[in-house]
């Protein structure tokens, strides 16, 4: 509920665009918990009438954590093995660096089209090293 509370109030303030991580797979009728409430917040963020909303779905999120979640250590640890094999359509489905998560969200902001965009851990790595989103056209 934090994003979407913090979504409203950036509106009233007179924000233009707003973006947020969620989750690849986010549903709001998914049976999985994250995925649903991740959906659930998604769907929010949609309705909220924000002029520019950017959804950023990274897949496995890489990066220094201070908990520890044996799922996703190990899932990291596997990444290098399995990574190469995810082409196509499954591309999407790599893991993907914080880093290039926080360069995407920053190449994101500086673009100026209106409406929902939501970016896949493929796309999230192809906007990361985008230099000028204007040139690029993406949004």
């Amino acid at each position: 509920e934090y994003p979407v509370k913090l979504a409203l109030l950036a509106k009233e303030q007179g924000a233009e665009r707003f973006l947020v991580v969620s989750a690849l797979g986010a549903d709001a009728g998914s049976r999985i918990f994250y995925s649903r409430t991740k959906g659930q917040m998604e769907e929010q963020l949609k309705r909220s009438g924000l002029s520019a909303l950017h959804i950023f779905q990274p897949s496995l999120l890489m990066g220094e954590r201070q908990e520890f979640r044996f799922g996703e250590k190990l899932a990291a640890f596997l990444s290098p093995l399995y990574s190469p094999l995810m082409v196509g359509k499954l591309r999407k489905y790599k893991p993907v660096s914080a880093r290039r998560v926080a360069a995407a969200m920053h190449n994101a902001a500086q673009s100026a089209p209106a409406g929902v965009f939501t970016y896949p851990s493929d796309r999230i790595v192809e906007i990361s090293r985008s230099q000028n989103t204007h040139k690029n056209g993406f949004g």
